[in-house]
């Protein structure tokens, strides 16, 4: 497959699992809360920790494979210019790489992984108390 179309299709199926995953897990913690009133029980503010570390985690590591990718794409922007004689890039020098996109594709996994992750773990959590 193409890398630049292999990049976009990486993003988009991230970005739909994100968009139609999250609403759920939030859903499902507003709901738990709401049940629980106003003193959350000891397993919900271990879960809400456990969520929030891991969504931590997640960014932080979809940030350093955007900063990875830009870096990359940088690099090849100057070596571009280098090598046509230019003191400094163009724009056109920084055109997407399919290196780059290799790169860039699977920035959002680790966050769309876990979003996986917290829908299933709440719903079998669900399913076991009904």
């Amino acid at each position: 497959m193409n890398p630049f179309l292999n990049l976009w299709w990486t993003a988009a199926r991230h970005w739909t699992e994100i968009s139609a995953l999250s609403p759920l897990v939030i859903s499902e913690r507003v709901l738990s809360a709401a049940t629980t009133g106003a003193r959350p029980t000891a397993r919900h503010q271990a879960e809400m920790r456990r969520m929030v570390v891991e969504k931590g985690e997640a960014v932080t590591e979809s940030a350093m494979a955007v900063w990875l990718a830009a870096a990359a794409s940088h690099q090849l922007a100057w070596q571009r210019a280098w090598r046509a004689g230019r003191a400094a890039p163009m724009p056109a020098d920084y055109a997407l790489a399919a290196s780059t996109a290799r790169k860039l594709g699977p920035s959002l996994s680790p966050v769309s992984r876990r979003v996986q992750a917290n829908a299933k773990r709440l719903s079998a959590r669900k399913l076991k108390t009904r």
